[in-house]
């Protein structure tokens, strides 16, 4: 039995940019658990660039398994459950957009954040984090054929 070794290297890189991401997000949502001072504020907004990179390397590298991988675009295009996941994966990026906008602006200023805004933006990541177990679940069915 030959190895696709492509197919499987994107798979396996995937894999591993979502659990980079998913431990950036959670590691946003620690830190946001804590009284704001500079030092959070600064790791949060680094975190915060890392997790905007990572999303990036996962639809890149995402829509290279789709159309490059064992299944092909065919197999992705026509299907409902995969925009399902494309959409819900869109909502947490647009979810991502509040803190992001939030951390920037808290940069910016002199002082550091109010406690109900810091609390505020640990809330968005929180819903951000709720959102992300519907990804694999989306996976699952894709991958069983549903949705074709």
């Amino acid at each position: 039995m030959t190895l696709p070794l492509p197919d499987l290297s994107l798979a396996l890189l995937h894999h591993l940019v979502v659990f980079a991401l998913v431990a950036v997000l959670y590691a946003q949502y620690l830190l946001l658990g804590g009284q704001p001072d500079m030092a959070r504020l600064r790791t949060v907004a680094q975190l915060d660039k890392a997790y905007a990179g990572l999303a990036a390397g996962i639809l890149i590298i995402g829509f290279a398994r789709a159309a490059h991988g064992a299944k092909g675009w065919d197999f992705y295009a026509d299907n409902p459950v995969f925009w399902a996941k494309i959409a819900v994966f869109g909502v947490i990026g647009l979810l991502s957009a509040v803190p992001t906008v939030r951390f920037l602006r808290w940069q910016k200023q002199a002082g550091l954040p109010d406690a109900q805004s810091w609390r505020g933006t640990r809330r968005w990541i929180l819903a951000e984090l709720l959102l992300l177990p519907v990804l694999p679940l989306l996976a699952i069915l894709m991958a069983r054929g549903i949705g074709l």
